[in-house]
């Protein structure tokens, strides 16, 4: 099969892979479409910690079962299904406690390779994080299941929001925290530094607030502030940005060994709360596909072009730039 494989850090080649064959609980998908994500690019640039090279590329797809492996029940070939990145355990303390996020074997045999004809799903995401995607629903859109499904968990983390939200960063998933925001009734502004992002952040119900030199913002204050850059130098300002008892969200996840500071003076009398956010549970999936069925989140808008597989190279760097918020690959073409 065709797929776009990673061999080190800055370097990435379209190869010819053996067709991957299901493993007893495991089924194997024909993708059909696959998203660029800013975390495929941090791959790329930087590497990660708890990923291994050569690294067959991609992660958010949507795409038909193509085999069952022995045991599989409920499954059959021929379904259109999303699944979701990890499957946790269901056994461990993390589980049982509602944190399945945090699942440390959910973590060690991801679902992978999106950038590719076809992709192994593991026995933990087929027993417990595979989903079925409704009629009506695009394969394109059921491929946003994962960065909806995170912007579901890290609102989970939060109390009740009410007022303004903040989301610094004008991404993919900065829009899809105003897109839940307006469904729930929260004021939100998205804070970037490309004014031309500013008609979908009005698309999906919010404030466009321009990022200027140096990272100057004057926005109204927040209730609640979201990180969706993954910068530390984001994060240690946040605190500055929401009102006296407000929440700042570490949304975005910094370089491994970042260190960052706060004042401790205005996180102390002010009450401002620090949270972490991190991946989501099956649980959020299931409400972000219900989501994405209903039509009340709308993710195509995102979508600045759509091509095959071969195109995946001209979209990454494309995307780099800052030209477009997501790709669409149709990895069967």
């Amino acid at each position: 099969m065709r797929a776009f494989v990673q061999s080190e850090v800055g370097r990435f080649e379209e190869r010819s892979l053996p067709d991957p064959s299901p493993a007893p609980g495991e089924v194997v998908l024909r993708v059909r479409r696959a998203l660029t994500c800013g975390t495929d690019l941090k791959i790329l640039e930087r590497g990660h910690p708890r990923i291994a090279l050569p690294l067959t590329m991609g992660h958010e797809l949507a795409g038909e079962i193509e085999s069952v492996g022995e045991g599989v029940v409920g499954w059959k070939a021929g379904e259109r299904v999303v699944p979701g990145v990890s499957g946790p355990c269901g056994e461990c303390a993390e589980c049982r406690g509602g944190r399945e996020n945090l699942c440390r074997a959910a973590h060690s045999d991801r679902t992978w390779g999106a950038f590719a004809e076809r992709i192994r799903v593991p026995a933990s995401v087929v027993a417990r994080n595979l989903h079925r995607v409704p009629d009506g629903l695009s394969l394109e859109s059921a491929a946003f299941l994962d960065p909806l499904a995170s912007v579901l968990h890290g609102w989970g983390r939060l109390r009740a929001p009410a007022g303004t939200l903040l989301v610094y960063g004008a991404g993919a998933l900065a829009f899809l925290w105003a897109a839940v925001a307006r469904l729930r009734g929260v004021a939100a502004v998205v804070a970037g530094r490309r004014p031309d992002r500013a008609a979908l952040a009005e698309r999906y119900g919010a404030v466009f607030a321009p990022v200027g030199a140096g990272g100057s913002l004057v926005p109204p204050p927040a209730d609640v502030a979201v990180d969706a850059t993954g910068d530390p130098s984001v994060w240690e300002r946040l605190p500055e940005l929401v009102r006296p008892g407000g929440e700042v969200l570490l949304f975005g996840g910094c370089a491994p060994g970042t260190r960052v500071s706060f004042d401790a003076e205005r996180l102390h009398y002010a009450e401002i709360s620090l949270i972490g956010s991190f991946h989501s549970t099956p649980e959020d999936a299931r409400e972000a596909i219900a989501l994405l069925a209903s039509g009340r989140v709308d993710p195509t808008p995102l979508i600045a072009a759509r091509g095959g597989l071969s195109e995946l190279p001209r979209f990454l760097a494309a995307q780099a730039r800052g030209e477009g918020v997501r790709y669409a690959i149709a990895a069967d073409s």
